[in-house]
This record gives C-alpha cells, sequence and structure tokens, in this order.
C-alpha cells in the first residue's frame, strides 16, 4: 500500500484533533492588580506571558461603588505584553474580542470560514477576565459580562487550602455543565444552579477559569467559545 500524501496526513491529525476539546489549549486572559495600578496580560497565569493584541481588548470596566460601570480604556496603555491601568476599583473586567478563527490542515488563521478555502471548522473567541476586592460588597454581584464567574462563598473567609463555592452565568443565567480550573486543571463541573465547590490553591493570589462552547450556524463559524477568569488576593 502506498503512503498517503504528507497534506492528507495532516488533514486527517487535524480531524483527529477536533475531537479534543479547544478549550483544554486556551490561553488565559486575567487581571491582577499591582500596587495603584491593574495590568491585563495574556498566556499562562503564573507562567509565560504571551504578546497581547490591545487592539481586540473592546472594554475595560470598573466599578469603584454602587454606581454604574466606568470603561477605563481610553486611559489605559498598551505595551507589547500587557495593558495597564492606574485606578481604584472594587471591581474590574475585561473584554478581549478573538475574533474568528479557522482552522486548516496547516494550522490556525484569525480568519472567519467562510475567508478560508481549506477551513476544517471555524469559531468566534471571546475572553472576560474579572478582578475583585474579596472585602468589598460587590465582589459577590455579577457585572453583567456574557460570560462570567462569580464568588458564591465568602472569599474574605476562604483562605489557602479552603473550599470555596463559584457560579458560572452565561447571558446572566445559571450554566449547569460548565467545568472550572485552576492552572488549566480542571477541578469540578457545574450543578443544576451553576454552581461549583473547589478548592483554593493559590498562597497570595488565585486565578480560577471556565469556558464553554456553543453551535452556531454562520458562514463565519461553526461555533462560539467563551472564557472568563476570576481573579482575587487569597485571604491571610
Amino acid at each position: 500500500m502506498s503512503a498517503m500524501p504528507p497534506r492528507i496526513v495532516r488533514f486527517l491529525l487535524v480531524s483527529l484533533a477536533l475531537t479534543w476539546s479547544a478549550e483544554a489549549v486556551a490561553h488565559d486572559l486575567w487581571l491582577e492588580r499591582q500596587n495603584s495600578a491593574f495590568v491585563l496580560r495574556y498566556g499562562h497565569h503564573g507562567g509565560e506571558v504571551l504578546p497581547l493584541e490591545g487592539a481586540k481588548v473592546r472594554a475595560l470596566l470598573c466599578r469603584k461603588d454602587k454606581g454604574v460601570r466606568l470603561n477605563l480604556l481610553p486611559a489605559a496603555t498598551v505595551s507589547a505584553r500587557e495593558l495597564r491601568v492606574t485606578a481604584g476599583c472594587a471591581v474590574l473586567s475585561a473584554f478581549f474580542d478573538g475574533g474568528y478563527w479557522s482552522l486548516t490542515p496547516d494550522g490556525e488563521k484569525n480568519l472567519p470560514k467562510n475567508k478560508v478555502p481549506d477551513a476544517v471548522k471555524a469559531w468566534r473567541s471571546q475572553q472576560f477576565a474579572k478582578w475583585i476586592d474579596i472585602h468589598s460588597p460587590l465582589a459577590a454581584e455579577p457585572q453583567g459580562d456574557a460570560f462570567e464567574i462569580v464568588p458564591v462563598s465568602n472569599l474574605a473567609k476562604v483562605k489557602t487550602g479552603d473550599k470555596a463555592t463559584f457560579r458560572i452565568l452565561f447571558d446572566g443565567k445559571p450554566l449547569p455543565g460548565a467545568v472550572l480550573a485552576i492552572d488549566h486543571k480542571p477541578l469540578g463541573e457545574t450543578d443544576d444552579q451553576g454552581e461549583v465547590r473547589v478548592r483554593i490553591r493559590g498562597a497570595v493570589v488565585e486565578s480560577v477559569s471556565a469556558s464553554f462552547r456553543r453551535p452556531v450556524k454562520s458562514a463565519e463559524a461553526d461555533s462560539e467559545v467563551f472564557e472568563a477568569s476570576l481573579t482575587f488576593e487569597v485571604a491571610r
């Protein structure tokens, strides 16, 4: 039997890879506090920081009190690997629109399916990152992001090694069957109330993440992928 052409082999390998979860290899988007500033980064929290496309950050919303959220994006400065803003926020959230991605036998392209003739699959990527002050009453309130992680436990009383309950919301409603992860390690799946209980691992700062994919029917993509992170300073 003759060997298959390399391109066919690549195609079969890509097709096989589609049976795996794309979210399992996704990169994190997270917010962290540095003195009087907040920094938005992309990559692996606690590890490698990758280049951040500042033009894809669509919103940077700050709540200081019970008032409305203020968009701080115009005041932020962007460098190759981070977006930084000086502000005092009880809750800060960011929206990063990754756009359309198509998977081809030769790899991924940041284009919709109808612009890539040999696309095998395509999806739209949307990422949300949130930082909360665990001592603020706003910490447990949903902020209105399309995909969001909200603490149910009072994190001001949860220390390293303790368990905490989180609720995952999609369009403001609890999402059953979503997986919560820390450092890309799945730790639990949400119940019918959209809640999951996991153990806090971070000694100083913790960042939990979740992802969700839903099918769509369009010329641009086969699915939409939503990712969210929640970062907070662990109680001492």
